[in-house]
């Protein structure tokens, strides 16, 4: 990927996570298609990794393609994610996401 085609793909990425509402969950997989660069799952999972703690960005509502936290279970960044995933109306159910009102 080319300088400009990696930073308009960044942008993107940046932007429909931004976009994203409150008690929405997208996968890696699906902001990629979003973005433009189907396939670039992995990607947007660097992205996110590199972003600072103290973002704005609601990174927290990304997981991956089975509706899963991906961070190892009972690690640090698994319980941030899993709080504010259910300050959001997101109930985890064995490793898997179901919003409260489905």
């Amino acid at each position: 990927m080319t300088n400009q085609a990696m930073t308009h793909f960044k942008s993107q990425v940046f932007l429909i996570l931004h976009q994203s509402q409150a008690g929405e969950c997208l996968s890696y997989g699906e902001i990629a298609k979003l973005a433009g660069f189907p396939g670039y799952a992995r990607q947007v999972g660097q992205l996110l990794k590199k972003l600072p703690k103290d973002t704005k960005l609601p990174w927290h509502r990304v997981v991956n393609a089975q509706k899963c936290i991906s961070f190892m279970e009972g690690s640090e960044a698994y319980f941030r994610q899993k709080e504010k995933l259910e300050a959001e109306g997101w109930i985890i159910i064995g490793s898997k996401l179901k919003h409260k009102d489905q």
